[in-house]
């Protein structure tokens, strides 16, 4: 929209008494009051029978429409819970207030007038009336509106609560509320003259009067009845002061319902639904306060041929009981799906659980499983550390025996050398003394050759006895050999015990693990 442009109006209307009365008792409403809602929707199936069956056989202008049954239902509620049907006083600046429950139940129920407007008719005592009387009291009231200027008597009205504020000591309330009314160009026109005498000499009787539209002790706002194929549900409505409670009756609904039937299958069942809104004023009541009212309307619905004896004339006992067995009939069937739907949520709940258990039993198993292999694998791993410990130090032995041999053979293969050698130098040396002292003298030769003899001799045999001692180290050595030969053998067969053993537990880890399978099996 460019700016300065002027929206274009399509008309402008000024509020009359009955929008002026609307917007006050609304705008003091949310300004004051602490609104608590709460959405009930009972399944009215069993009750809808019951209300078509109430109406059959009966003459049109006679028959009870389904917002009287409902006013009724409601008047039982309030009798059960009168806590409801309550004016409250409170005065915030001391923090005060104090609440009268009232044995009288007075509906305020707005209806929809021959003009469209909309005017709340205060329909009084149905705490004593039948769903015959409450008919009759509603076609009065539709009667004698046709008789009745609304202007004239919402006037009456409206000039009533003035007066009342002006009581209260509200004279700037009052003044304010006077200017609105006459003046402007939304000053309340009422009769004069000629027409106001007329009108006044209606008698009472046939028309409305200050007394029919004045606040009740509960307002009971029939949503459904304006627009029957709505699909929604009043979530909020104002409680109109001093009253403490205001409710919503929204129109019967067809819901979707899953039942399984008697093959164990799921279906979609239809059930009606009327949803209903309770408006509550914290200040007087808490939720708790208007359950015995909840549990009262759920009781009707529950056994709702109860509405036949609202009537002036009553079924018979035979004829309620027949309709009792044939309403448990019913319920038994929906109540068997609900079962039945029960029944397979509780079955898929328990497989769910044997599931998550088969699970963690599979957990279980592998876990243990793991650990048998981590335990079998670490036993292979120390049978291989062992085995090639064993190994090494057989080799090693062996190398060492092998050194030890070949040592002593060198020791032996030495000392023959140097006893060979000695024996020759020794040898050498005794030939050369002989010579030079052959010369010196015969015998001596002789003597020195035969001591030279021997001493070769000896020195010989010491040389054999040497190498005699070297070839019995040498054996000495060799038995050695021999012998650490057979250890090494017996560390070879340890070493093959020690690795069938872990084949042996490998073995009874792959038992373990079957086992564990099988019982897995079995648990599932």
């Amino acid at each position: 929209m460019a700016k300065g442009e002027k929206l274009k109006k399509i008309k402008t209307t000024h509020f009359g008494i009955q929008r002026k009365i609307v917007a006050n008792m609304t705008t003091e409403s949310w300004a004051n009051i602490p609104h608590v809602t709460y959405n009930y929707e009972p399944d009215v199936t069993e009750f809808m029978i019951e209300y078509k069956r109430l109406n059959q056989g009966v003459e049109p202008e006679k028959k009870i429409t389904l917002n009287t049954v409902m006013l009724k239902i409601i008047v039982e509620g309030l009798k059960a819970d009168p806590e409801m049907n309550a004016h409250i006083e409170f005065d915030s600046k001391l923090v005060r207030g104090q609440i009268h429950t009232f044995e009288d139940i007075n509906i305020s129920m707005p209806m929809v007038l021959p003009n469209g407007e909309m005017m709340t008719i205060n329909l009084h005592n149905f705490e004593s009336k039948n769903l015959d009387e409450m008919t009759a009291y509603i076609a009065d009231v539709n009667r004698r509106i046709a008789n009745t200027d609304l202007n004239e008597v919402m006037f009456d009205v409206s000039l009533d609560n003035t007066l009342t504020e002006l009581k209260k000591g509200k004279i700037k309330k009052t003044i304010y509320r006077l200017i609105g009314s006459k003046t402007g160009k939304q000053k309340v026109k009422t009769l004069s003259g000629k027409e106001k005498s007329a009108y006044y000499k209606i008698p009472e009787t046939d028309r409305l009067t200050k007394h029919d539209i004045e606040q009740g002790t509960i307002t009971v706002s029939n949503i459904g009845s304006t627009y029957r194929e709505q699909r929604g549900a009043t979530c909020i409505l104002e409680i109109i002061p001093p009253q403490v409670c205001a409710i919503a009756v929204g129109a019967v609904q067809d819901r979707p319902v899953v039942v399984v039937n008697e093959q164990g299958e799921k279906e979609i069942a239809i059930r009606q639904i009327m949803p209903l809104c309770i408006a509550f004023d914290h200040r007087a009541l808490d939720f708790g306060e208007i359950v015995p009212f909840l549990k009262k309307l759920d009781s009707i619905f529950e056994e709702p041929e109860i509405i036949h004896t609202w009537k002036n004339e009553k079924l018979s006992d035979e004829s309620m009981a027949e309709i009792k067995s044939e309403r448990e009939e019913r319920e038994a069937k929906y109540q068997l799906s609900k079962e039945r739907e029960k029944e397979r949520k509780e079955a898929e709940r328990a497989a769910e659980k044997a599931q998550k258990e088969a699970e963690r039993l599979q957990k279980e198993a592998e876990r243990k499983e793991k650990e048998a292999n981590e335990k079998l694998e670490k036993a292979q791993k120390d049978a291989e550390k062992a085995l090639r410990e064993e190994l090494e130090r057989q080799e090693k032995e062996a190398k060492e025996a092998e050194k030890a041999k070949n040592e002593a053979e060198e020791r032996a293969k030495k000392e023959a050398e140097k006893a060979r050698k000695e024996a020759e130098k020794a040898e050498k040396e005794a030939e050369e003394r002989a010579k030079k002292e052959a010369e010196k003298a015969r015998k001596e030769a002789e003597k020195a050759e035969k001591d030279a003899a021997e001493k070769a001799k000896r020195e010989a045999e010491k040389a054999k006895k040497e190498a005699e001692r070297a070839e019995k180290e040498a054996e000495r050595l060799r038995e050695k050999e021999e012998k650490q030969q057979r250890e090494i053998e017996k560390a070879q067969k340890e070493a093959q015990e020690a690795k069938q053993k872990a084949e042996e537990a490998l073995q009874k880890a792959e038992e373990a693990k079957k086992n564990a399978e099988s019982v897995l099996n079995d648990d599932e």
